[in-house]
């Protein structure tokens, strides 16, 4: 039987293992592993065979441009990025191989909000600086694709659904206005659709998880994502299984245009996101032919970028709206998520760009007459 060709040579080999050395993994913990000669051949070994000479050669010429432009030194460096999940590097290793051949798309999925934070608008840029980066490498340009998941976050967690989807909208209306400012054809903002099916799945997944993976879920997110009690936390926590591995939940186009089909997916996420990816490892466990959760580069926004910091914060509406009180105090994570999202645009350009009137039916673009793309991450004046 065909088994296809080797992946790897010896200079592949020792060029990804440049790469990779030394990129912080992390855990549970704060401290990160940093991955070491050993870490990454091990994983280099579990790589797929190519299907011939050519393809291999294609991959091997242009996987560790790629995977530079993703997550290399100088990503870290210039580009809000930090680490990877614990499992994370052989899923990443497996996209941006799948990458040299397929358009690549970078997601980033929000969740319910009732009070959307200013600082929400940065989370899109670490992907935006790694779009600018690939397209530097010689890759086509990825598709941003912006998943606003209040709908489905608001039923699980219990919130407020009008305050939810007020907030949702605004932060949709937002986006859109920006990611057209910045990145005008390549990017798609999205709903979603919680539906029975949905709901049925949600229950279908908590029901089969074994006791020990049970336990273990509820300990891995006790006091993350917004949830008060365990069965919330394990339906949050299927949610992420759904959106992020199984495309189980039905999408809504609100703005831009639609991902291309069967894409490899690269998730870009604030650093809490590694606690779901480790849990979206347990819920795949176990599971024939399963490979487990997906890619995911964790960006440096410690708190989740859709939420109110508790040390203080400044809400996106009040920002438009110019109310808010100069000099508040904020956390020291907002400053630095803020310091990021100046360097896109200053505040008042900001307002000016995504500001418009309440009454908006969110438009779709016409891309014809976007205005033409700024360069992202051009170093300005530190937030002060």
């Amino acid at each position: 039987m065909f088994e296809g060709v080797p992946p790897l040579g010896k200079k592949q080999a020792n060029l990804l293992t440049a790469i990779l050395r030394g990129v912080p993994v992390l855990g549970p913990g704060k401290e990160p592993h940093l991955l070491t000669d050993t870490d990454v051949r091990g994983v280099l070994a579990t790589l797929p065979p190519c299907a011939d000479a050519q393809e291999t050669g294609e991959v091997n010429r242009l996987r560790p441009h790629l995977l530079n432009a993703v997550i290399g030194a100088e990503a870290r460096r210039s580009g809000y990025l930090q680490a990877l999940p614990r499992h994370g590097l052989a899923p990443l290793l497996r996209t941006v191989a799948e990458a040299v051949h397929a358009p690549l798309v970078l997601r980033i999925v929000y969740g319910a909000s009732t009070n959307v934070p200013l600082r929400a608008l940065s989370y899109v840029l670490p992907a935006l600086r790694m779009a600018s980066r690939l397209t530097g490498a010689g890759h086509r340009a990825p598709h941003l694709q912006i998943v606003l998941a209040g709908s489905l976050g608001c039923w699980v967690n219990a919130l407020p659904k009008p305050t939810v989807t007020a907030e949702t909208n605004l932060l949709a209306r937002c986006l859109d206005r920006l990611l057209s400012h910045l990145t005008p054809g390549h990017f798609g903002v999205y709903g979603t659709l919680p539906s029975p099916d949905v709901v049925t799945a949600l229950d279908d997944l908590v029901r089969t998880l074994p006791p020990a993976r049970r336990a273990d879920v509820l300990e891995r997110l006790g006091g993350k994502g917004g949830a008060t009690e365990d069965e919330q936390t394990l339906l949050y926590a299927a949610a992420h299984v759904l959106v992020h591995d199984r495309a189980a939940v039905p999408l809504t186009l609100r703005q831009g245009t639609p991902v291309p089909e069967n894409a490899p997916v690269i998730d870009v996420g604030s650093l809490q996101e590694r606690h779901f990816h480790d849990v979206r490892h347990l819920f795949a466990t176990g599971q024939t032919g399963n490979t487990g959760p997906g890619a995911l580069v964790l960006s440096r926004h410690s708190v989740p970028p859709y939420t109110m910091a508790r040390g203080g914060d400044i809400g996106l509406r009040e920002f438009l709206d110019d109310t808010n009180t100069p000099g508040r105090p904020v956390a020291s994570a907002v400053r630095h998520d803020l310091r990021l999202l100046w360097t896109a645009l200053p505040p008042e350009e900001l307002r000016r760009v995504v500001d418009v009137p309440r009454d908006d039916p969110h438009p779709v673009v016409d891309l014809r007459h976007a205005t033409a793309r700024r360069p992202v991450g051009v170093p300005q004046e530190a937030l002060r």
